[in-house]
């Protein structure tokens, strides 16, 4: 079984980046520019920015997520925010969307023995077996 970070790593991850990247172009920074803030190549935005990559969970509709998007594309635009910070609010807004439940869908269709078993991995308080 994929575990939640693995899904989140192959398509909220990019998903967030293609949010960015597309408010960044619409700042008039260039693919390069871009690819330098978020630390990233050049081809990944054109390919968020053409949307073949980042699309594999959508979050257009979702205000909350493009909120916070919108807030790293203006720091990176006002260069209030260095590679570390952007890596960290990406972080942040990848475990919200976890947290919220906003990748169940995707997960139950990449496994779907997990739909029926009532999974709340990434719902669940932070606790170690350990």
């Amino acid at each position: 079984m994929q575990t939640p970070y693995e899904i989140a790593s192959k398509s909220v991850i990019p998903a967030i980046r293609g949010m960015i990247s597309r408010g960044l172009i619409e700042k008039n920074f260039t693919q390069s520019q871009i690819a330098a803030a978020l630390g990233i190549t050049q081809p990944a935005v054109s390919k968020y920015f053409w949307e073949k990559r980042g699309r594999a969970i959508d979050f257009d509709h979702r205000d909350d997520v493009k909120n916070m998007t919108e807030v790293i594309a203006d720091g990176i635009a006002e260069k209030k925010l260095n590679r570390i910070q952007v890596a960290n609010m990406i972080k942040e807004i990848c475990d919200y969307v976890m947290r919220s439940g906003y990748m169940c869908d995707l997960h139950f269709e990449v496994e779907p023995q997990i739909k029926n078993s009532n999974c709340k991995i990434c719902m669940a308080e932070e606790t170690s077996s350990f």
